[in-house]
């Protein structure tokens, strides 16, 4: 399988993730994995602003307009 990086991801604490695609199952490699200990302005940017960027980013290499996302 191929392993397609998409980019790289900031959140305000500096907490990053180097984010792939492989086989249709995301990656985000977290310095610092999601957790309830997250500072609430990561929450907030990762589900206003990172999360709908990375969204992008999958649809921009698959070509697909609509994705279905699991949780």
């Amino acid at each position: 399988m191929t392993r397609r990086y998409l980019g790289s991801w900031t959140l305000p604490s500096g907490n990053s993730a180097d984010v792939y695609l492989e086989g249709g199952a995301l990656y985000c490699a977290w310095d610092r994995p999601p957790s309830p200990a997250w500072p609430r302005a990561d929450v907030e940017h990762w589900e206003s602003i990172t999360f709908p960027a990375i969204i992008r980013a999958v649809a921009d290499v698959t070509g697909q307009r609509v994705l279905g996302v699991s949780v």
